[in-house]
Parts: C-alpha cells; sequence; structure tokens
C-alpha cells in the first residue's frame, strides 16, 4: 500500500496557463524502455509534453496527501513538524527522478513544482524513500527550468561544455 502511495507521487504533474508553461519529457522507464537512461532526446520528442493546466489540480492534490503523509511520519518519529501544506503556484519545472527498489531500477522524467521555502520536489521524494522500509528509494534527483531540459542530465551536458571545447583545442593543435 505505501509502496503503491509512493509510486503516484511520483507521477506528479504541475502545470501552469497553457502558452506559457515549460515543455518537459514526461514518461515513466517501467512503461516505456525509451524512457530510459541513455536518454536520446532526438528519439523522443514524442514525450515532450506541455504542462497543461487540466493536471494541476490533481497533481497539487497528490502533491499535499504526500507532504500530510510525510508529516505524519515524522511526527511519529517524535519530530516536531510544521502541519501546514505547501502552497502549489503556477511556476512550475522540469524533474528527472531515477528509483531503485530491490534489484529494479527506472526513471522517471516529469514536470515539477519549483523549489521554495514550502516545496522541495526531490528532497519530498528522497525524505518520503527513507520513511518507507518497502517503499522505491530516489537515487538521483535534479530539476531544471528551461523546455525539454529533463532529457539528459546536467552532469552530461556539463561534460560535454567541456569535451567540446578542449577536442577543438586539441586538433587546433594537431594542425
Amino acid at each position: 500500500m505505501q509502496a503503491a502511495f509512493v509510486f503516484q507521487l511520483v507521477f506528479l504533474a504541475f502545470a501552469v496557463h497553457s502558452g506559457e508553461s515549460i515543455k518537459c519529457y514526461i514518461c515513466n522507464s517501467l512503461n516505456d524502455a525509451k524512457c530510459a537512461d541513455p536518454f536520446m532526446t532526438s528519439d523522443n520528442n514524442n514525450l515532450l509534453q506541455e504542462c497543461t493546466p487540466s493536471i494541476a489540480k490533481e497533481a497539487a492534490d497528490v502533491f499535499n496527501s504526500a507532504t500530510k503523509k510525510l508529516t505524519e511520519m515524522i511526527s511519529s518519529l517524535g519530530i516536531g513538524s510544521n502541519n501546514k501544506a505547501p502552497t502549489i503556484g503556477t511556476e512550475f519545472i522540469c524533474a528527472k527522478v531515477d528509483f531503485t527498489k530491490g534489484d529494479k531500477s527506472w526513471s522517471l522524467r516529469q514536470c515539477a513544482p519549483p523549489k521554495s521555502d514550502s516545496i522541495d520536489f526531490c528532497k519530498k521524494l528522497t525524505d518520503l524513500g527513507k520513511y518507507q522500509a518497502d517503499g522505491p528509494k530516489v537515487t538521483f534527483c535534479e530539476t531544471c527550468d528551461k523546455d525539454s531540459c529533463n532529457g539528459a542530465s546536467s552532469i552530461q551536458a556539463a561534460f560535454l561544455a567541456i569535451l567540446v571545447p578542449c577536442a577543438a583545442l586539441i586538433l587546433a593543435h594537431l594542425h
């Protein structure tokens, strides 16, 4: 039951007004192998979707429910917490999350709320996994704020940003 709750949580999708919303890759490698790493953005344009208003309320309800569940778990451990549910705004970002449970691993690419004083998408998912012994564990979580940015890790992008100029310098010195 708890694992199902966490699984529902990772399907969060948050939205802004049409025309203003960010476009994120939305997929789950459990049911679409093309979502797994290495992720080929050129082969997956069909997975790039605008975060739409139709999913905002449902996603906010799931996020608030998860927050309440996490607050209850923390309180049951004797740790004080603020019971106020975060307010979901109208600005959103993309997220890429990797999970493991036993010997199974999978990736989720999704829309997410931006980090604020009351919301930290990656921290919420990671914390929830820590407090649910039988639930999936977050092994990687990264958010970004540009269209289609959850197609590759920023580490991969940074590596390419360094590799390309270095290769150009080496080639220039060889000639």
